[in-house]
């Protein structure tokens, strides 16, 4: 018995999570002037701040290689600043700039406007985020098996 690949769940989350990037990222980096990787790690970095490498690596689930990479990127466009705790150089922390809190209104203004609008409909947008949120519960408990 063959089965047809792409009509499988694997194939279609893996195309439907693929697709949802490339689209955000093309949103973000036309209108905004930045990719989705630098995007979700200045949100990150806001949500947690004054946040860790540690912290945010955690967070967006990469490894702290990953977010070294994507926050010295963010430090060379201004986005996100440095500061190091109680005057010790070995311990720092992350901080959004106000350039990188103007980008991330911006960004989040073009998602909005270029992307999310797709679920105009209130009804459909609350419906298709408890759907995400049951499929990445069920997904999180794999993990713990």
């Amino acid at each position: 018995m063959s089965v047809d690949f792409s009509q499988t769940y694997l194939y279609k989350m893996h195309r439907l999570t693929n697709s949802l990037d490339q689209a955000f990222d093309t949103a973000l980096r036309q209108h905004s002037g930045i990719g989705l990787s630098q995007f979700t790690l200045l949100l990150a970095v806001k949500q947690h701040q004054p946040a860790t490498q540690s912290t945010i690596a955690r967070f967006l689930d990469i490894s702290p290689a990953a977010v070294s990479r994507q926050v010295e990127v963010a430090v060379k466009n201004g986005w996100i600043k440095i500061v190091h705790k109680d005057n010790d150089q070995r311990t720092h922390q992350l901080r959004v700039t106000t350039n990188g809190k103007e980008t991330i209104q911006q960004g989040t203004e073009q998602l909005e406007n270029h992307v999310f609008n797709i679920f105009a409909d209130d009804d459909h947008q609350a419906s298709l985020m408890e759907h995400i949120e049951t499929l990445q519960r069920n997904i999180d408990s794999l993990d713990k098996k």
